[in-house]
């Protein structure tokens, strides 16, 4: 039976966090730490919406003066306790480049893998995975961003939990409009396998191609003259899996 739903507790986490930031002052923080915390009406990535209902997702990072190396967290749950997530990442930049390697842990009570030990790093039975992630942008005359990335290790096996299959993802993003305040872009991305078998699925569908063409629209919504509120809507049709989703959501806090 599905539990029933607390708006009012619901209305209560949205008023406390919009108020926040319009209310306190802003507080210090050094120069090598980065956060932010955003909400949504689900999460989606990769053309998969990993949860529904009230989302609140959040990081904190740190990194070196030239902005170079930088480690962090991630965090994401929902009002009704059914989403829970803890990642943790490291980037190396390098002019036009950034290789990042994140490795996820999504230990939502109803997962059908190992999600009750955090530590386990064994590949047969660990519930996370190591995912090595390549972005390229190509400057600013010409904004398109272009990424690759490949499941180095975790759950991402064959039928027989034998191998890794080795599931990897490109994705191509490009700004149809970028302004102070608004900004739309349009991506596609698709999926395969690096390791020749008969068995076709990959980590995000039953067969190779087209797993995420986005439509995304962001605006920056100004409430005082201090404080800017950046809300996005975002589009996702998943052409393998024949799913489509829709996202709302607003930055509540970025420092």
């Amino acid at each position: 039976m599905e539990k029933p739903r607390s708006w009012s507790k619901v209305a209560g986490i949205l008023l406390a966090a919009l108020s926040l930031p319009l209310s306190a002052a802003k507080p210090y923080c050094p120069k090598w730490m980065d956060g932010d915390f955003h909400i949504a009406n689900n999460h989606l990535w990769r053309g998969i919406e990993v949860s529904d209902g009230l989302v609140m997702t959040s990081s904190l990072s740190v990194h070196d003066p030239g902005n170079h190396i930088r480690f962090g967290l991630w965090g994401g749950t929902n009002t009704s306790g059914d989403y829970k997530e803890f990642n943790q990442f490291l980037e190396l930049r390098w002019k036009r480049f950034k290789l990042a390697f994140w490795d996820t842990y999504n230990f939502s009570p109803g997962a059908t893998y190992n999600n009750r030990e955090f530590f386990n790093y064994s590949a047969a039975t660990t519930g996370r995975f190591l995912d090595a992630i390549m972005t390229y942008h190509c400057g600013a005359s010409f904004p398109l961003q272009l990424q690759a990335s490949t499941i180095l290790f975790g759950r991402d096996r064959d039928e027989e939990n034998r191998k890794n299959r080795y599931s990897s993802y490109v994705y191509a993003e490009y700004p149809l409009l970028a302004r102070q305040d608004w900004h739309i872009a349009v991506g596609c991305g698709g999926t395969f396998t690096l390791r020749a078998s008969d068995d076709r699925s990959t980590f995000y569908s039953d067969r190779p191609g087209v797993i995420h063409v986005e439509l995304r629209v962001g605006y920056r919504l100004p409430l005082t003259a201090s404080y800017t509120l950046p809300l996005h809507a975002t589009a996702v049709w998943n052409p393998v899996c024949d799913r489509a989703f829709f996202q709302v959501g607003a930055q509540l806090l970025s420092f």
